[in-house]
C-alpha cells in the first residue's frame, strides 16, 4: 500500500471515530511505516482541509534472490576497483 494511501485510510479511520488529527492519532493507525515528515504533512492538510499530495510509493520489495543477485554483481564490481586501485598503489 502507498503512503498516500495508508495515510488516507488512517485519517478516515479517525473522522469515522469523530476524534481530533494529531501526529501521534495518525501514526497510531497506521499498519506500515510512513516517514515522519510525510504524517506531518497529511495532518497538517486535514486541518485545513486539503487533499493529500502526491507521495513516493514504497520501494518496490525484490525477492530474497534478486537481492542477493543484485549485492553478488556489487561486491565484483567493487573487488574489481578494488584491484585497480591497489595495483596503481602498488606501481608508485
Amino acid at each position: 500500500m502507498s503512503y498516500q494511501a495508508e495515510l488516507a485510510r488512517a485519517l478516515k479511520v479517525l473522522d469515522a471515530k469523530g476524534q481530533t488529527v494529531t501526529v501521534a492519532k495518525v501514526k497510531a493507525q497506521l499498519t506500515t511505516q510512513v516517514p515522519l515528515p510525510l504524517i506531518i504533512q497529511a495532518v497538517k492538510n486535514a486541518k485545513t482541509n486539503t487533499p493529500l499530495p502526491e507521495m513516493p510509493v514504497d520501494d518496490i520489495r525484490l525477492s530474497d534472490a534478486a537481492r542477493i543477485s543484485q549485492l553478488e554483481q556489487q561486491v565484483a564490481e567493487l573487488s574489481e576497483r578494488l584491484a585497480t586501485l591497489e595495483a596503481q598503489y602498488s606501481s608508485r
